[in-house]
């Protein structure tokens, strides 16, 4: 039980900084009037609904098997973090390192 609180909470934190980030490159997408960047930063935020939904979904079932929810959630916020510094270097805006709020 200690291990998925554990691990939710520190996924908590790591989402806060890449949701700083996020909200960075959205005000500079939005400046620049780029529908692919404006694009790409919507698909972002879909991408941190859908891992907020799994760690809550996490947190309140707390399945005793919870390694399939773990990778899942592990993978897609690998990929949120790769996607929004692939965007952030081309819309030059500089993202928070996400694991310095863990």
């Amino acid at each position: 039980m200690n291990d998925v609180k554990d691990y939710c909470d520190n996924s908590y934190k790591r989402l806060i900084g890449l949701k700083a980030g996020l909200y960075d490159v959205i005000v500079k997408a939005e400046e620049v009037s780029d529908s692919t960047h404006a694009e790409s930063a919507k698909q972002l935020k879909s991408l941190v609904d859908s891992i907020e939904e799994g760690l809550e979904e996490l947190k309140n079932q707390c399945p005793a098997d919870w390694a399939p929810n773990k990778k899942r959630l592990d993978d897609n916020m690998a990929r949120l973090s790769e996607t929004l510094e692939e965007i952030a270097d081309k819309l030059q805006v500089t993202v928070p390192d996400s694991t310095a709020w863990i």
